[in-house]
């Protein structure tokens, strides 16, 4: 499954309230910045970690600015959201759609 279709699935889910904490999303998009500045230069990462903005708003334009640059910067998120919060990660309801049908297909 492309990445950029798991962060639409996934997008409602990691945008819910106290999904992910201020200093998580900081840490994504430091991440995104420092490693990968053609995915979110030093200006964009400013704004996606403006405190004056309300988390959830930064959130959802942070994922749908990956979402306009393309499947290897959703993959790159996946990478970031993984490396800084892997418990969440393993909760994605992308992976869990993507388990069931391991499984499914291993039953076939």
């Amino acid at each position: 499954q492309p990445y950029y279709d798991r962060l639409v699935q996934d997008a409602p889910f990691l945008t819910s309230n106290g999904r992910l904490s201020e200093q998580l999303v900081d840490k994504i998009t430091l991440q995104l910045n420092r490693v990968y500045p053609q995915i979110l230069t030093n200006k964009e990462a400013e704004k996606f970690r403006n405190p004056k903005t309300p988390l959830q708003t930064r959130l959802k334009e942070l994922l749908q600015h990956l979402q306009k640059k393309g499947d290897r910067d959703c993959q790159e998120f996946y990478r970031a959201l993984q490396n800084n919060a892997d418990q969440l990660y393993i909760t994605l309801p992308s992976l869990k759609k993507w388990s069931e049908s391991v499984s499914l297909r291993a039953l076939i």
